[in-house]
C-alpha cells in the first residue's frame, strides 16, 4: 500500500475518462450498427477499441481498491494486461485484409501492436509493483494515455473506415 492514497486521483480521473469514452464507443457503434455488422474488419476495430477503452478502466477500478497489499494490486494488473492482451490477440485474428491504418500519419496508434503495448505495461507495472516496488506505479500513466490515444484513433478508424472497408 506504499504510497497508493497519491494516486486516487489519478485513478479517479482515468476511470472516468476511460468510463466515458466507452460509453461513447457504445452510442457511436449502435448508430452504426448495420455496417459494422455487415464488415468483419469494423467489428474487429470496434472490438479492439473496446479493449483499449476498458483497459484503464479495470486499472483505475484495481487501483481504487481500498487497503489491499501491493502484491495484490500487482497481481491484478498482471491479471488484466494478459487478458486484455490475449483479447487483442484473438481480436487480431478475426481483422482480416490489411491494415489501412499502419499507411496514415496517425497509423503509428492505431494498431493491434500499440494496444498489446499498453497491456505489456500493465503486465510490467504490476510485476514492479508485486516485488514491494512502488515505483511500477509510473507505468501506469503512460499505459492509459496511449490506451487512450489508441482507442480514439481506432473508433475513428471504423467510424470512417477508408473507402475499400466500405
Amino acid at each position: 500500500m506504499a504510497g497508493l492514497v497519491d494516486w486516487e486521483s489519478f485513478g479517479v480521473m482515468t476511470g472516468g475518462a476511460s468510463g466515458a469514452l466507452t460509453g461513447l464507443l457504445f452510442v457511436a457503434v449502435s448508430l452504426n450498427a448495420e455496417r459494422i455488422a455487415r464488415h468483419p474488419g469494423l467489428r474487429a476495430i470496434a472490438a479492439q477499441t473496446l479493449v483499449l477503452f476498458t483497459a484503464p478502466l479495470v486499472t483505475a477500478t484495481v487501483l481504487l481498491t481500498p487497503r489491499q497489499p501491493d502484491w495484490a494490486l500487482g497481481a491484478e494488473l498482471m491479471a488484466a494486461g494478459l487478458s486484455g492482451g490475449l483479447g487483442l490477440l484473438v481480436i487480431g485474428r478475426r481483422r482480416r485484409g490489411p491494415d489501412p491504418a499502419a499507411e496514415r500519419p496517425a497509423g503509428l496508434f492505431d494498431r493491434r501492436d500499440t494496444g498489446i503495448v499498453v497491456m505489456l505495461l500493465l503486465v510490467v507495472s504490476g510485476a514492479v509493483l508485486a516485488t514491494g516496488t512502488p515505483a511500477g506505479l509510473y507505468v501506469l500513466p503512460p499505459a492509459s494515455l496511449v490506451a487512450f490515444v489508441s482507442g480514439v484513433l481506432s473508433a475513428w478508424n471504423f467510424l470512417l473506415p477508408p473507402p475499400d472497408m466500405l
